[in-house]
């Protein structure tokens, strides 16, 4: 994943408090808010509605999954590299050589691994699609790759392509699958690039063999790495989603390439705008044919609608890959479903990560948040799946708003119980029909006057993370 880290909601340019009586502290870079990074007249593709409109729009709840080499390290290696808040880096914040990376990639063996019992988790979880690094940064691929042996079949004790059976896994469970493929950065490739010029200098800490005068030639390392191997999983594999990464050095001619060998094997698979945009790139138009929908910043959960359809890539955890040394936090149940709320009502999906132990199993930590989340959805579903952004133009102060896609239902979620005894909302000009509580299906009291509508709550909520409210009226409020 990308090196920038966010804060739990990080919405658009803001002034930061100052730091001295005449010395504002320096604003935030103005491209990282939504408003400048999406302009509002910016519009999907025909091909890429209808790809959406298959089955990805609807689905709302996806579950990322990074496992690899760095997943059996742990966050650290020989007492390096544990300050890096992403432990799937730690090939460079331990400035490991190929040599000492090699060693542990060839002793990586994830006996434990279940592909069913990985898909039968994300099922009870309410999840819809999975999403597995296929080839990080690292260069090391899950899958059986005649294109290098620098994968888990021919490199490792393990022997077994967990991208095959992962697939066939989810598939089994009627889950879509896709695959997190590193286009640019390839840090076992010398010919790759790095995210930001800084790091350039790990090509020869991590090659220090390359002679004095080494040129890297990117598109050597595309041609016969990294659009091989694109060809290969969409060859090889029933793939409906491809997540690409740290677009480094990426054009068009160069994302067109990898567009065109996914359009060519699997024309229906969904491909997200990390082809060719950074997470916090602002959006542009000459673009928008070669991907489907948009990928925001790591972590990041907008409080604004976006014109263009997206996915936040969340993660229980302040790390991707699995860590256990060093700086690291899971977030609360309570904290999941309302980042998981908030993004679905701002009218995109999450996509929220778990990172595998080195030993092939889930995290139990993930296990049990996916697991409240699947709960709660198992009794608030309807308000996620299939549903659209709020129709008003901002989100209440006590939680959120999705609807229905004919506009004729509306839900409300709260997430901050209010001690007044009741929530407030304006902006729907047609007649209740009937308000219900999702938790219970009991009769919600409220007061309608024009526009204004007050719902009437419990003294407690009724559940403990959202309760949502089902409001139903006589036309269409949607937008």
């Amino acid at each position: 994943m990308n090196r920038i880290l966010l804060t739990l909601m990080t919405l658009s340019a803001v002034t930061l408090p100052l730091q001295a009586a005449e010395k504002p502290a320096k604003a935030p870079n103005p491209e990282w808010a939504f408003e400048y990074r999406f302009s509002d007249d910016l519009e999907q593709t025909a091909d890429s509605e209808a790809r959406l409109d298959e089955w990805f729009r609807d689905a709302k709840f996806g579950a990322f999954i990074h496992f690899g080499v760095y997943s059996a390290l742990e966050g650290e290696y020989e007492g390096r590299g544990s300050q890096h808040r992403y432990s799937e880096w730690i090939q460079i914040s331990a400035k490991m050589s190929a040599e000492e990376y090699h060693e542990v990639a060839a002793a990586f063996n994830p006996v434990d691994f279940d592909a069913d019992e990985w898909a039968k988790v994300f099922k009870d979880s309410g999840i819809k699609y999975v999403v597995i690094t296929s080839k990080h940064h690292d260069g090391f691929a899950l899958f059986d790759s005649m294109v290098s042996d620098y994968n888990i079949v021919d490199y490792t004790p393990f022997k077994r392509d967990i991208i095959l059976e992962l697939s066939e896994a989810c598939h089994k469970q009627g889950l879509k699958f896709g695959v997190y493929y590193s286009e640019a950065q390839d840090w076992d490739e010398p010919d790759a690039p790095f995210i930001k010029p800084r790091f350039n200098g790990h090509r020869r800490i991590i090659h220090p063999d390359l002679p004095e005068d080494f040129e890297p030639d990117f598109d050597n390392y595309i041609a016969t790495k990294g659009l091989p191997q694109v060809e290969e999983l969409m060859k090889n594999y029933e793939i409906d989603l491809i997540w690409f990464d740290t677009p480094s050095d990426m054009t068009m001619e160069r994302a067109k390439l990898y567009s065109d060998v996914v359009r060519k094997y699997r024309p229906d698979c969904v491909i997200n705008s990390r082809i060719i945009h950074g997470g916090r790139g602002v959006i542009e138009e000459q673009y928008l044919p070669l991907y489907d929908y948009v990928s925001i910043a790591d972590k990041e959960v907008p409080t604004s609608k976006l014109p263009l359809y997206f996915e936040s890539p969340d993660s229980v955890s302040s790390s991707f890959g699995y860590k256990t040394i060093g700086d690291c936090y899971c977030h609360t149940p309570k904290e999941m479903i309302e980042r998981f709320v908030h993004t679905v009502c701002a009218g995109g999906n999450s996509l929220i990560n778990n990172g595998p132990m080195g030993n092939g199993q889930l995290d139990p930590e993930a296990v049990r948040i996916y697991g409240i989340m699947g709960e709660w959805l198992a009794v608030n579903g309807e308000s996620i799946y299939s549903t659209v952004r709020n129709p008003l133009d901002e989100r209440p102060e006590w939680g959120d708003i999705s609807a229905s896609k004919d506009g004729k239902t509306v839900y409300l979620h709260i997430l901050e119980w209010p001690e007044s005894g009741k929530v407030s909302v304006n902006g729907f000009a047609s007649d209740v029909t009937e308000a219900t509580y999702l938790a219970n299906g009991e009769k919600a009291e409220f007061i309608q006057d024009g526009d204004a509508l007050e719902i009437i709550v419990p003294a407690e909520p009724l559940n403990e993370y959202d309760t949502v409210v089902k409001v139903s009226f006589a036309d269409s409020v949607g937008e």
